[in-house]
């Protein structure tokens, strides 16, 4: 894991060898120390995940294909143009194999004792299958083997008092899996091999942690189900599916350039050329042939259903979170609530403890909040040598863990087989057969966190549900509201403003329930329902008739509860669709209490935008709910952004937050609002560790901790939009004062920069050619980033059409007033004259001014100190795919006034550099750095820091 911080990893060790400040010295036993379980390191596991993954992938398949053999009537009510009926069908899969690998998971802890086959009925089924293989036995037209899975699954109900009733070992839940014998004992022994074996070695299960099993999940879930619309192949990489026919149909030359867009495939030279001179779908598949995916080998028919690697997870923005994340940021949450009594907490004051994941996934967070605190509980009956009578043989820590994870783990996911396996994850870790999976059932729910209403706002007509189609509705609102008032010209209060602390609400109008058990407390399930369904109530059709209006409201909220009003009817609906969760109703534990909310809010939420070029599709009234209900939904809009406000919101006074986000949020502007929402419930903690750019497998985006605590509610609000403050390990105390001190400084003139460069479109592409000279129609030459070194304006490698570009190009005096080129693909700073050609807007534009000539602003921003203060000061200047920005480069330390005369020396020194355009010499350069560091003042130490980072961070490649 790489971080922006290189002492991270060794903190996050450190934190895991932490010994806990309550437990005994003086020995150490399961019991007496909750660090032991964080002192142990995570077994060597990501490897046996990460290929478990990729076969498990391939074992979808197989099941997709077993089905479409044996049950084609299963395959044709998927394939039959119904989209939703493929989900159906992929989450019915998805359930299969994530039954068969709980159960293998199960065999290797040994948790199925007593079962048939020794504890391992699974293994034994295989075995046996591979017997009669090698015996000679056609297992193809067999069936028998998945009704052995399937009483292998009923059995599992009845073990343990009222059954380990989780949905994914339900068999009235996916019918299709348990009615009949879809699987033919072929694909079933196929499907198995995948799961056990790798290479001829047995797949070690017992090395995985249970938080695999999401990784595992996850994986399954990144495919969506598709129909072939024309014979097809799955083509290695990326395992894509192409159509074979539609690509057939482009000239020879194209289809080169489909494959590597569609598929991520790049073709030797041979290959190339049959794919060029194929004239039949037989020809390109044998032309593909080398580059087929072993997932789905040979053609797939029309009409076939298939996998393709999809953009749900994407969509989703669900991603595994990594041990050494949970455990980190779990301990760093709970332990300020451990502690707060001044000493060891005592049995009763964990077991009190409310910790919830509002968008929990398989679980991965609850889990380790388990092991935490059942760690800290053993710890706590050993102190007061008042354990509770266990089992012979029983752990302390076992029942420890399962007393935890029954009062006070609390979790929520709108996936609802995530939510089964958060329920088996947990049951997993416990291993406690007096403990089902359908004990969390309660607690572990299936909804929304997003959406749902409060009983104290029910009263009041929702007028700004009214108000949809996005962010460009303003003047329909303004009608919506005008129209309302026509309607119900009764006396109305002015409408609360919006807060931080919750939605904007109107005033009840004369004749609403406000005085009725609604407002009283006493809203029950439909009442929350009804209040809730006004926001997603159809615009259009007959039933839009009969949206109540404030003159009305209160009857409907009346008629709420009665099954013969299609209103009421309509709002259940709506309900279950959107999996309205309201908090107060779903958990009455954590909020029927003095002090409503939980003790503490942990998690990863999804990772979705609503803007900028990874923008996600939202519908218009989810976006205005979000606009109007959520502050953290202005600037740059996010599902993250929204559950940061949402977490916040949960907790009681002294709660504690621990989220794991995007870098980004803590210091971008577009944040702002998110930080102000945040800022105005709860303080944050000092140092939030900062987990680098590849914490995720397969995704490349800085992430952080969020760590803060719920402020009480006279305590007073952060009212700026500070940026939020990750710890430093990179910086010694030399390096932190040199950093406060120029950042102390005025900046230089904003003025000096600016954009200036073509923004160019997607359509552009083919208006721009690389080419060294001009060649018609391509004849105007154009810098871009990588064009532009220290000093050193290389001749434009790309010529654009002027004429193809029309009236967005800019007039020649505009690209000759520019005097800078600066690069913006850089982690710090590199400038060079400007000679006044064209640029793209990869490069800025600096200028001058009476103070600053452009030779002395040249030498200023290629300096080591400006370089090393821009690097050390901006987040994202040192992780992830760095820009230098316009705001930057505003902010950048001017000298002090009293060394202002030598600016001279540095206007002199780039006259002398810059034209030359070669670049920057060893003496002369270190003339510059001595030059800069005396007009700023520093000291020989702070020299001494600068110049080992300039040494040990070079320049880019002139190439990028």
């Amino acid at each position: 894991m790489s971080s922006e911080c290189p002492q991270l990893g060794a903190s996050l060790r450190c934190d895991r060898e932490r010994v806990d400040p309550f437990s005994p010295r003086d020995g150490v036993s399961e019991a007496a120390a909750p660090g032991e379980l964080l002192r142990q390191p995570a077994p060597p596991a990501d490897g046996v995940a990460r290929q478990l993954r990729e076969q498990a992938q391939g074992a979808l398949g197989e099941l997709l294909r077993g089905l479409q053999s044996t049950e084609p009537q299963g395959g044709d009510a998927a394939s039959g143009g119904s989209a939703a009926g493929r989900r159906q069908l992929h989450a019915g899969l998805v359930t299969a194999l994530m039954r068969l690998i709980f159960l293998l998971y199960a065999e290797a802890r040994g948790l199925l004792a007593g079962a048939e086959g020794g504890g391992a009925p699974l293994a034994r089924l295989f075995d046996e299958l591979q017997e009669e293989r090698r015996r000679g036995a056609d297992l193809r037209h067999r069936h028998g083997a998945w009704s052995r899975v399937a009483a292998l699954f009923r059995a599992l109900l009845d073990r343990g008092p009222g059954g380990a009733r989780g949905g994914l070992c339900d068999p009235d839940a996916r019918a299709l899996l348990d009615g009949r014998p879809w699987l033919s004992d072929g694909v079933l022994h196929r499907v198995l091999a995948a799961l056990l074996e790798h290479d001829g070695a047995p797949v070690r299960y017992g090395e995985l942690e249970v938080e695999h099993i999401g990784t595992l999940y996850e994986g399954l879930i990144a495919f969506d189900l598709e129909i072939a619309a024309g014979e097809s192949m799955a083509l290695l990489p990326s395992h894509v599916v192409v159509d074979l026919e539609a690509l057939l149909a482009f000239p020879g030359g194209e289809r080169l350039a489909r494959l590597e867009e569609l598929a991520d495939l790049r073709l030797g030279a041979r290959l190339a050329a049959g794919v060029v001179a194929a004239g039949s779908v037989a020809e390109l598949s044998q032309a593909l042939a080398r580059r087929a995916s072993p997932r789905q080998p040979g053609r797939i028919a029309r009409g076939t259903l298939y996998l393709q690697p999809g953009q749900l997870r994407r969509r989703a923005g669900s991603y595994y979170t990594p041990r050494d994340i949970t455990c980190h940021v779990v301990e760093r949450t709970l332990s300020p609530l451990l502690a707060r009594a001044g000493g060891p907490p005592a049995p009763d004051d964990i077991l009190s403890l409310a910790v919830c994941d509002p968008a929990m996934g398989s679980g991965a967070f609850l889990v380790e909040a388990c092991r935490q605190l059942g760690a800290h509980l053993a710890a706590a009956w050993e102190r007061a040598g008042a354990a509770p009578r266990l089992a012979p043989g029983e752990p302390p820590l076992r029942r420890a863990m399962a007393l935890v994870a029954e009062r006070c783990l609390y979790g929520v996911d709108l996936d609802p087989l995530a939510v089964d396996l958060a329920r088996l994850s947990l049951w997993l870790v416990v291993q406690d057969a007096g403990l089902p999976p359908s004990s969390f059932d309660g607690k572990l729910r299936c909804g929304d966190s997003l959406i749902g209403g409060e009983r104290s706002e029910i009263g009041a007509f929702p007028a700004a549900a009214w108000s949809r189609g996005g962010p460009a509705d303003a003047a329909g609102e303004r009608r919506s509201r005008r129209a309302m008032s026509r309607r119900a010209p009764a006396r109305r209060a002015p409408e609360r403003a919006a807060s931080g602390d919750g939605p904007e609400r109107a005033a009840p109008d004369d004749g609403a329930p406000g005085d009725g058990p609604e407002r009283a407390g006493g809203a029950d399930q439909a009442a929350l329902d009804a209040w809730m369904a006004l926001w997603f109530w159809p615009s259009g059709g007959e039933l839009a008739a009969l949206a109540p209006g404030p003159a009305t409201f209160a009857r409907y909220m009346t008629a709420a509860r009665d099954p013969a009003d299609p209103r009421a009817a309509l709002s259940r609906r709506i309900a279950e669709e959107r999996r309205f969760l309201h908090w107060e109703l779903a958990f009455p534990g954590a909020f029927d209490r003095p002090e409503p909310g939980f003790d503490a809010v942990i998690g990863n939420p999804p990772w979705v935008a609503y803007v900028g070029r990874a923008a996600q599709p939202i519908a218009p009234e989810v976006f205005n709910l979000y606009l109007r209900r959520n502050p953290a939904f202005h600037g740059y809009r996010s599902l993250h952004g929204l559950f940061v406000h949402r977490a916040a919101s949960l907790l009681r006074p002294g709660g504690r937050l621990g989220l794991v986000i995007p870098t980004s949020v803590s210091d971008l502007d577009g944040y702002g609002p998110t930080r102000r929402a945040h800022d105005a419930l709860c303080a944050v903690d000092p140092d939030l560790p900062s987990f680098g750019s590849d914490a995720f497998e397969g995704v490349f985006q800085p992430c952080m901790g969020l760590l803060s605590t719920r402020l009480a509610p006279a305590s007073p609000r952060a009212t700026a939009t500070a940026s939020w403050p990750l710890a430093r390990s990179d910086l010694d105390g030399v390096a932190r004062r040199l950093l406060d001190r120029l950042s102390a400084l005025g900046p230089l003139p904003a003025a000096l920069f600016g954009e200036r460069g073509f923004q160019t479109t997607a359509e552009d592409a083919e208006r721009i050619r690389r080419a060294d000279v001009p060649v018609p129609p391509y004849t105007c030459p154009i810098r871009e980033g990588t064009d532009v070194g220290e000093l050193i304006a290389r001749a434009p490698r790309h010529h654009v059409d002027r004429a193809g570009v029309k009236g967005r190009f800019r007039k020649d005096e505009d690209w000759k007033a520019v005097r800078l080129l600066i690069r913006q693909t850089a982690r710090y700073p590199i400038a060079a004259l400007s000679d006044g050609l064209p640029f793209r807007n990869s490069i800025l534009a600096g200028f001058s001014d009476a103070t600053w000539s452009e030779f002395a602003l040249l030498c200023y921003l290629n300096s080591a100190p400006v370089r090393w203060w821009h690097y050390t000061r901006h987040r994202d200047a040192r992780e992830g795919m760095p820009q230098v920005k316009i705001a930057h480069l505003r902010a950048i330390p001017a000298p002090p006034p009293a060394r202002a005369d030598l600016i001279g020396a540095l206007d002199a020194l780039g006259r002398e550099l810059g034209p030359a355009n070669a670049g920057l010499p060893v003496e002369a350069r270190r003339h510059l750095d001595g030059v800069v560091a005396s007009m700023l003042e520093m000291t020989e130490e702070e020299r001494s820091c600068v110049a080992r980072w300039a040494a040990a961070t070079p320049l880019p490649r002139p190439d990028g």
